[in-house]
């Protein structure tokens, strides 16, 4: 993958002179502790947390594969399977499980974040997660689980993952360091090939849109 020279000005991890006035983050505080205390805190709830997301996303993804209704085992993504298959798998959750995972499984950032297991974990749903926990660990020390989502739709998603961790980026510092490839790449290929989404969808936060993949689909959806 390409390393572009830093061209574009950072965004997220440092304040525009206008908005400096404004922004203060001098002026915070924190009911009943300290700030810096707070920050620790927050730090290590977070970083439990999207751990645990990560695993139990695996796993949920896992169990939703393992599903076969009249000899036909479940496809990813779901929109691959027909409608009885998947209402099958609904019913069956509601009435022999008395759970529903629809609030989960129909959230953006599952369907984004699944888009790794399999690139992840060869042989993903050969094994299982609950008997090897260890093989479908997240693969990353430093960056975490919010960093993927940024770049899911990217070709060289992984290695700017992985750069992102060598470098230790903090989330702020890897949102412009997305943007400056992004803005370099596109006019490289003089072209807009990807697209920097932030604020547009009011239930989605910032990441990448491949421009090719939408016109792609479109393409299918006009044959059809």
């Amino acid at each position: 993958m390409k390393q572009y020279k830093k061209t574009y000005e950072d965004i997220f991890s440092a304040d525009h002179p206008k908005n400096s006035a404004r922004l203060n983050l001098d002026q915070i505080s924190i009911e009943g502790l300290g700030t810096g205390e707070y920050v620790d805190l927050f730090t290590n709830f977070l970083n439990k947390f999207y751990l645990n997301l990560f695993d139990n996303c695996v796993r949920l993804s896992w169990l939703r594969r393992q599903f076969i209704y009249y000899g036909h085992k479940t496809k990813m993504p779901m929109n691959k399977n027909s409608r009885i298959h998947n209402g099958a798998f609904v019913k069956m959750l509601r009435r022999n499980i008395g759970k529903d995972i629809q609030i989960i499984t129909r959230a953006k950032f599952f369907s984004r974040l699944e888009s790794y297991f399999d690139e992840l974990f060869p042989g993903f749903e050969e094994g299982n997660p609950f008997e090897n926990p260890d093989f479908y660990k997240f693969p990353f020390k430093y960056i975490s689980t919010e960093y993927l989502i940024v770049v899911y739709q990217m070709k060289d998603r992984l290695e700017m993952l992985r750069y992102a961790e060598e470098s230790k980026m903090s989330y702020a510092i890897f949102l412009d360091y997305v943007v400056n490839h992004v803005c370099c790449l596109n006019e490289e290929l003089g072209r807009e090939k990807y697209q920097i989404r932030n604020n547009t969808e009011r239930n989605f936060s910032f990441y990448v849109m491949d421009t090719d993949k939408i016109l792609t689909f479109k393409k299918k959806k006009h044959a059809s």
